[in-house]
């Protein structure tokens, strides 16, 4: 049930009232209260890691009474924020949010000077990342489970109990847990890294507290600063700056306009520390910057298997789409930038795609090609990119056409992009097109094709622009990728079919009958139709 989850929170902050001793040392009670806190964290997030992501389903009834939830997360709150300031602990807690609200912002206030007095504290750092992690699962388990659709229609659950976590003071609270210089170079646990989790998840999600505290986070607390100073810092774990690096995709993706005010804020930040002659640097050009780092530091990219650069990467890279970065001309050093990306593109590409992470950060560079510029097409054929992705597609094909597996959604999801990719680029240079058609039909088979052709030719003359009329391919062997792409062109999918039509149509340079003989007419049919080739009968919808 639910409502153990909320009573085991409430227990987990309160080990005291379980024992024979209440009146034990400060340090040991912080212990015991890092202990227990630690084993609902983790449980917990266990719980959510296996949830089934299309019904958000943990296995146990998510029904939970809404007092008893307001009243976990309301002890939660207290005991975070009254670790961060101990002046502000009262027996009772806030009976009110907005009393609540005013003591997160004194304890925001107080951050530096707690931090300092305990720079020395093993079991105050243990326990303030406890809770802050307690906190960031707390509203993640309320965002995936009990706000489904489902349950937002029970009156009862109107009243958010996340309200406290989502206050302007938390967010001040945690972003200058994110900038204090006293967690580096040391082996305390990582506050900072955990303090960017909870901005994540009190700023993640459509319902309106959500967004409203999205929009506060970006529009009044400066935010986005508070990130460009966490982004540029040097000598800090992996695991934080991907926190960082998550945080920033999130925005950008759901709130665009808080681009300009990272690019602002670096700005901002690298005035004192650059030349007055060095040009400005922007979100681009750091994220870009980041990503080499990731890539082209030791050991060898990817590492080995606790080697977490590709989850980083990987962010980054979704993060540059999300920026629309092939777009953005408008971006300091623009020719510059996407330079040095297209050369990380192009050696990513080039990697054994015997690893799972590679292969994922291969399909995250396949997303941002849909917006790349017309000019990284002869840059990525000269450059060896261009069969990296034709064996991307190969693979994709694979999984939808032979494995059979997935749903039309998933289908389109595999396939899609890679082709849609692949055709840009085949229309944007004339290189690009030449390598992608001699993978897709290899040139030791063309003579035979080629002799094929001039007899149906011969046997099937015909007026208008199809000159040819053999209902099935005429070089397609079984498995090869022809015929992999073939098999699109009558897909159930809509998305799918269209897009390897578009892709096999420009291989065969928009030309109806060498679309027909390479495809067949049974498949071509339809989308001659489309491109008004052919008229189809009454009632055919194209």
């Amino acid at each position: 049930m639910a409502d153990n989850v909320a009573k085991q929170l409430i227990a987990a902050l309160h080990p005291a009232n379980h024992s024979t001793d209440a009146q034990q040392p400060e340090s040991d009670l912080r212990t015991k209260i890092a202990a227990t806190l630690k084993q609902w964290n983790d449980s917990l997030e266990n719980d959510l890691l296996r949830a089934d992501p299309r019904t958000k389903s943990l296995g146990y009834d998510s029904s939970v009474s809404s007092p008893l939830l307001k009243e976990a997360a309301n002890a939660l709150h207290f005991s975070l924020v009254s670790t961060v300031d101990p002046s502000l602990c009262c027996e009772d807690g806030w009976t009110t949010d907005s009393e609540a609200g005013e003591a997160s912002r004194r304890a925001a206030n107080a951050v530096s000077e707690s931090l300092l007095l305990n720079s020395h504290n093993l079991q105050y750092f243990s326990l303030l990342v406890e809770l802050l992690r307690a906190a960031g699962l707390f509203m993640r388990w309320h965002g995936q489970v009990l706000q489904s659709p489902l349950l937002l229609s029970q009156p009862d659950l109107l009243n958010n109990p996340t309200v406290r976590f989502k206050s302007d003071g938390m967010l001040l609270m945690c972003s200058k847990l994110i900038e204090n210089d006293i967690f580096a170079g040391n082996n305390f646990p990582d506050v900072p890294r955990f303090a960017s989790i909870y901005l994540f998840r009190a700023t993640y999600g459509n319902d309106s507290l959500t967004m409203t505290t999205r929009t506060l986070f970006v529009e009044s607390m400066d935010g986005c600063s508070c990130l460009m100073k966490a982004l540029l810092k040097g000598d800090q774990p992996l695991s934080r700056l991907f926190s960082v690096v998550r945080n920033i995709h999130h925005l950008v993706s759901s709130y665009p306009s808080s681009i300009t005010k990272m690019d602002r804020a670096i700005d901002v930040l690298m005035t004192d520390t650059s030349l007055e002659h060095e040009a400005k640097q922007d979100l681009l050009q750091v994220l870009v910057a980041t990503l080499a780092w990731a890539f082209r530091s030791e050991p060898i990219f990817p590492g080995d298997s606790s080697d977490r650069r590709s989850e980083l990467m990987l962010e980054i890279l979704r993060a540059l789409f999300a920026m629309d970065v092939g777009l953005s001309t408008k971006a300091q050093n623009y020719q510059d930038n996407m330079t040095q990306l297209g050369i990380i593109l192009c050696d990513l590409l080039k990697l054994s795609n015997s690893d799972a992470r590679v292969y994922q950060c291969k399909l995250a560079v396949v997303a941002l090609l849909l917006n790349a510029p017309k000019e990284y097409a002869q840059y990525l054929a000269i450059h060896g990119g261009i069969k990296p992705l034709v064996d991307i597609m190969e693979y994709q094909l694979s999984l939808v056409v032979v494995e059979r597996t997935a749903s039309g959604a998933e289908d389109a999801a595999a396939v899609v992009p890679i082709l849609l990719v692949l055709k840009k680029l085949a229309q944007a240079s004339s290189l690009v097109l030449k390598i992608v058609k001699d993978e897709v039909f290899p040139p030791d088979a063309e003579g035979m094709f080629q002799e094929k052709v001039k007899a149906e030719m011969i046997k099937n003359q015909t007026d208008g622009q199809v000159k040819a009329k053999n209902m099935a391919p005429l070089d397609a062997p079984k498995s090869t990728l022809r015929w992999k792409l073939i098999r699109l062109m009558t897909w159930t999918e809509s998305t799918v079919k269209r897009s390897g039509s578009e892709l096999l149509w420009t291989l065969c340079d928009d030309d109806p009958t060498k679309f027909v003989l390479r495809t067949g007419f049974g498949n071509a049919i339809h989308f001659l139709g489309m491109k008004g080739c052919v008229t189809l009968p009454n009632g055919i919808d194209i």
